[in-house]
């Protein structure tokens, strides 16, 4: 005996055509109205026999025995045993809690006040702390590191950016590590040959640097101690960037900061890009989050508003050339926060499991000790229990395959603990993100007045799938 499983989702694509997605298998297919009735309905066994077939094989349809809980688990115990298996640490080092700009959102508030920086004696203990991972592996297995330099503005600690990236190196060619990589979140404001030259000596593989809009709307937020504009000082660094970098493996994407008060000028800050001639890199757009209480909070885009206006910033992208990744994908783990081994090291040593939590003792999970130890807090333990699957509002969710739970700041936020739904972009956008998907992908499933519509363009032939990826088509009239 079949079910039906209890992650499809059923929706309308345009007249006779529906879409049946699965996201705890990450199957679509493309149906009929027919099939449409008998699934939603759980008319089960009028569905012709070859057809029933099809849908069990890509897990539409699953034994009627199944717990598909148990999958989640059983597949998120899986993902967490490959983590350990592929003996890699992730450091998000805050190289400083300083900062050369006052956005006045930044959820880091008074920390950027800050004096303390990394010193050489703490990248070496940090690193020796990372080594010691080694005793968590198979015996004899090498380690590798992913190290991200943070802030702050890292930048302004470039000395001990610089070198840890040669320490990283130093223990690749002592054989200390199987190999490193190495990544920047940065304002975008200190770019110089220096640190264009690491790019291409060591392995960096990424950067992200922030606009907030257009010039005018961008230099009366994203400024300097001084009261001054940084726009024009960021987009010929990153144009600097795309002429004189040559590491292949390096990977510059751009996020775009939105709120209530600037999301309508987004489409004047990409025609910006584009006469810059910057369009061969990802975009992304960063929803500016603040907790209840803060200052910001009434000019953050929240539950419904993100289904209003995100798919509008994908359509004003993606019609002038940018990549938008809009499909929903496995997320078993939410972010670094569930990883097993991956740490936010602040200036002080001391670790926190989330980007957002750095700086507020309450979410340290420990302190990296002289001697490389870690000396944990009782707060580690709530980080590490996090098990989605016993949310009871997640248990009945048929997003959590896609979500995992959601982000657990965003969980505290709400519920006043990280151990609770976190749910954020994947609840009120997976329609309009998957829906995206398919028109760029399928162009040929959609009206051309509907491709411009939700794309704003016809996609080139090249974006589009080759037939030996053709979407499945499930039903007699398709």
């Amino acid at each position: 005996m079949v079910k039906a499983s209890k992650y499809n989702i059923l929706f309308n694509l345009n007249g006779n055509s529906y879409i049946l997605y699965n996201t705890l298998y990450n199957s679509i297919a493309r149906i009929d109205k027919d099939l449409f009735i008998k699934i939603s309905k759980n008319m089960l066994e009028d569905i012709p026999q070859d057809i029933q077939s099809k849908l069990y094989k890509f897990h539409f349809l699953v034994n009627d025995d199944l717990n598909e809980i148990d999958v989640i688990k059983t597949l998120r115990t899986f993902e967490i045993s490959r983590l350990y298996s592929a003996s890699r640490v992730g450091l998000t080092l805050t190289m400083t809690y300083a900062c050369n700009l006052r956005c006045p959102y930044c959820y880091e508030g008074t920390l950027t006040e800050r004096a303390e920086s990394m010193s050489k004696q703490d990248i070496d203990i940090i690193l020796k702390f990372a080594l010691n991972h080694k005793n968590y592996f198979q015996p004899k297995q090498d380690i590798s590191f992913d190290v991200t330099f943070y802030g702050g503005e890292p930048l302004l600690n470039w000395t001990n950016c610089k070198y840890t990236l040669k320490s990283l190196e130093a223990l690749k060619q002592r054989n200390k590590i199987k190999d490193y990589t190495a990544g920047f979140v940065t304002n975008g404001t200190l770019i110089n040959d220096e640190v264009i030259n690491a790019i291409n000596k060591f392995n960096i593989i990424s950067m992200q640097i922030t606009l907030d809009g257009p010039k005018e709307i961008h230099d009366s937020r994203r400024i300097t101690k001084a009261g001054h504009g940084t726009f024009d000082l960021i987009i010929s660094n990153i144009k600097r960037i795309l002429s004189h970098v040559t590491n292949e493996k390096f990977h510059l994407g751009i996020r775009i900061n939105v709120d209530k008060t600037n999301i309508d000028t987004i489409p004047e800050l990409l025609d910006s890009l584009v006469s810059e001639g910057i369009t061969s890199i990802d975009v992304s757009f960063g929803i500016i989050r603040s907790n209840i209480d803060g200052p910001w909070y009434d000019k953050t885009l929240r539950g419904e508003e993100l289904r209003k206006y995100l798919p509008r910033l994908w359509k004003e992208a993606y019609k002038r050339g940018f990549n938008v990744q809009t499909r929903p994908n496995h997320r078993l783990l939410f972010c670094m926060y569930d990883h097993p081994f991956s740490y936010v090291v602040d200036p002080s040593r001391k670790l926190y499991p989330c980007w957002e939590m750095v700086g507020q003792e309450e979410y340290s999970i420990g302190k990296i000790s002289d001697e490389g130890t870690l000396d944990i807090t009782p707060f580690y333990y709530t980080v590490k229990a996090r098990m989605p699957t016993e949310f009871k509002e997640c248990r009945n969710c048929v997003f959590l395959p896609v979500c995992g739970g959601g982000c657990p700041m965003e969980s505290i936020r709400k519920n006043g603990t990280p151990n609770g739904p976190g749910c954020y972009l994947t609840r009120y956008l997976w329609k309009e993100g998957l829906k995206f998907y398919l028109a760029k992908t399928y162009p040929h499933l959609f009206p051309k007045n509907e491709l411009f519509n939700i794309l704003g363009r016809i996609p080139d032939k090249e974006e589009r799938l080759t037939t030996a990826n053709k979407l499945m088509l499930l039903g007699e009239q398709v």
